[in-house]
């Protein structure tokens, strides 16, 4: 079965033998965790000293809080007393939630949803905020293949080809994403699935 997609950025001719053209590169395997993507933050903005933690969920018994990456003088940070928020920009279930605190004008502000994320961030200038992105949206890297594994960065942002993850049963959704450098997300299903178990393809 062949399926035709037309979208915003492109037109395709979808089947099961859909390959990413050659402008495009895979994802790296080094980022395939959340933490990995995190790490590659870099804001446009000058702060004082941000941190992005990871705190594990309410009802864990001696909840433990981590800092995955922090940029300036942490003394700082320690100095000013805040709470800490109940919920993150990117859950994760046996993770717990990511958040950040960054200072500016000698107060501490609090990263703790995709909307501040990308106003913290400012820009989104590199393929692991892309994907940071991406991934509180619901898509993930399927590094089994390059459909769903690929990106590729255009004049106002990234182009990439990730996936959807189905249960029952479960299978992998491609899909077309275009996030531009306002945090902006477009998506379009290539039309086909891929089933784990038996890793083939459904169209």
């Amino acid at each position: 079965m062949l399926y035709v997609l037309v979208s915003s950025f492109s037109i395709y001719f979808l089947s099961c033998q859909t390959k990413p053209d050659k402008s495009f590169e895979r994802i790296p395997d080094k980022l395939l965790k959340t933490e990995d993507l995190i790490k590659g933050i870099l804001p446009t903005r000058q702060y004082e000293y941000w941190a992005c933690f990871r705190q594990d969920m309410g009802g864990v018994r001696n909840p433990q809080t981590e800092i995955i990456t922090s940029k300036g003088n942490i003394s700082k940070l320690m100095n000013i007393k805040f709470n800490t928020p109940k919920s993150g920009f990117k859950n994760q279930m046996w993770r717990g939630y990511y958040y950040i605190a960054y200072i500016e004008k000698d107060s501490v502000n609090l990263v703790t949803n995709e909307k501040q994320l990308i106003r913290f961030l400012t820009s989104v200038n590199s393929i692991e905020e892309a994907l940071l992105i991406a991934s509180i949206k619901g898509f993930d890297v399927d590094h089994n293949r390059p459909i769903g594994s690929s990106f590729k960065k255009v004049k106002n942002g990234y182009e990439l080809y990730l996936v959807k993850f189905h249960k029952c049963t479960v299978k992998t959704e491609p899909f077309k994403v275009y996030i531009d450098t306002l945090g902006n997300l477009k998506a379009k299903s290539l039309g086909f699935y891929y089933d784990v178990d038996s890793n083939t393809c459904l169209d």
